[in-house]
């Protein structure tokens, strides 16, 4: 009876948080938008789903869900079926390859067959179908009739926004101006995917030898190898999907945290591992009385050079020295690396750093699975950092509707040694690197936090 009983409370979950949305959606006008239409991120109704009663709504619909699922589900049968998820990502990476989505885009909503799709390539259409089938079979693709297969909410998110001819011709620069998720896509599954099925080998390995390096026989880091002459490809498709990482979150998420116009006028933010720039850029352009530093690996810079030449040219002179920084900004640097290597690098930073110098990080801090005793922690008297749990009998942490922080976590680690870390985590790797963490801020409508330290 408990059992049903369970069922009932997560049914009327869901019951409940449907309500909640049709509530928002009916008082404001507009319809949730379609599994069966392609996204449109200028669509009103996509951006209703930032009202916090909207995404508390989804959140809980998709953890109960889910619950659902793995408590009627045959274990056994749920159990083979996640050994093989691994095809998932493989037919995602398929499907960028190939421009599926730009094809299906250009035929419109009646699809095509997987003969066309592959019209202008040698590819076995046959096995084009099965791929494409197993992904409509999870929500990404549409099979509108027996072989003949369209674009979806969440297929056209891979839309790079070029014709497929274009595409064809010009590899090199296919994720140019492109959103970035379907070059976040392609890293992921290609790079990411072919180091974690090494996962198991490197945790009984005696040498502590990472999955990416098992997998692509190296010696060098990630970073190293990525920007090798022969990884001409891959070094320009990383720095777009970073890129696509912020497609993913609000375009002000930026400004929901640690709040940039209270600093005076020409004080030096150092943008440390910033990739291109796109963030500090947003910053800029909302406070130009800001000067930004930019910190990263040569290629990378020279890219940023391109990027902030086309979006921002007048502030790239306002380049200066990092002898005054008033603030050193790190977005997604520190998972990237073990907590030994996270703190030479914050030691550094610390040493650099003035009495008044704050340190932002911005990451996504990894709640628990179980209920956490608040008053235990060594981080409850930090301001903000109180973040509410799902209701019983919810996994405290919303389960499947938060997966996404915990498949980054074990990417960071396969292909970095990085980490996603929890509060604590986070406490323990700044402390002994001089830092004291005084703030964090949980951003709206985003899993990502500002962290804020000073230092000590």
């Amino acid at each position: 009876m408990q059992s049903i009983s369970t069922l009932r409370r997560l049914a009327s979950i869901i019951t409940d948080s449907v309500d909640s949305m049709e509530r928002v959606y009916a008082s404001s006008g507009m319809p949730l938008p379609s599994l069966d239409e392609p996204f449109n991120q200028h669509d009103p109704g996509e951006a209703l789903r930032q009202d916090p009663e909207v995404s508390n709504a989804v959140k809980n619909i998709m953890a109960a869900a889910a619950q659902i699922s793995a408590t009627v589900c045959d274990p056994m049968r749920l159990v083979v079926d996640t050994s093989r998820a691994f095809h998932l990502s493989s037919c995602l990476l398929v499907a960028s390859n190939l421009d599926v989505v730009e094809i299906l885009r250009e035929a419109g909503p009646k699809g095509v067959t997987a003969e066309d799709i592959v019209a202008h390539s040698h590819v076995n259409p046959n096995l084009i179908a099965r791929i494409l089938r197993l992904l409509a079979t999870h929500h990404i693709f549409r099979e509108v009739s027996p072989g003949v297969f369209a674009n979806n909410r969440i297929s056209s998110t891979l839309d790079k926004g070029k014709s497929s001819s274009v595409l064809n011709s010009n590899r090199a620069d296919r994720f140019i101006g492109s959103s970035g998720i379907a070059a976040l896509v392609e890293q992921s599954a290609d790079i990411g995917g072919k180091s974690g099925v090494y996962l198991a080998d490197s945790v009984v390995n005696p040498d502590g030898v990472l999955p990416f390096n098992l997998a692509y026989r190296t010696e060098e880091d990630f970073f190293a190898w990525l920007h090798q002459a022969e990884n001409s490809y891959n070094t320009p498709r990383f720095g777009v999907a970073m890129q696509g990482t912020a497609a993913t979150e609000p375009s002000d998420l930026i400004f929901r945290g640690f709040d940039w116009g209270l600093l005076p006028q020409n004080e030096t933010i150092v943008d440390v591992g910033g990739g291109i720039g796109h963030v500090s850029l947003t910053i800029a352009k909302k406070y130009p009385h800001l000067r930004i530093v930019m910190q990263d690996l040569a290629r990378s810079i020279e890219l940023s050079k391109g990027y902030w030449g086309d979006n921002f040219p007048e502030h790239i002179s306002k380049q200066m020295p990092i002898k005054d920084a008033a603030v050193f900004l790190l977005r997604y640097v520190l998972h990237n690396w073990s907590d030994n290597q996270a703190q030479v690098m914050l030691r550094h930073l610390r040493a650099a750093a003035l009495p008044t110098t704050r340190l932002v990080i911005l990451e996504k801090i990894v709640p628990f699975a179980s209920v956490e005793d608040s008053e235990a922690s060594r981080t409850k008297d930090i301001a903000g950092a109180f973040r509410p749990s799902a209701k019983y009998p919810l996994l405290p942490n919303w389960g499947p509707a938060t997966a996404d922080l915990y498949l980054y976590d074990l990417t960071m680690h396969v292909l970095l040694g990085g980490v996603e870390r929890t509060l604590e985590g986070f406490w323990d790797l700044l402390e002994p690197s001089g830092w004291k963490l005084v703030e964090v801020h949980h951003c709206a409508g985003s899993q990502l936090s500002h962290l804020v330290a000073i230092p000590v």
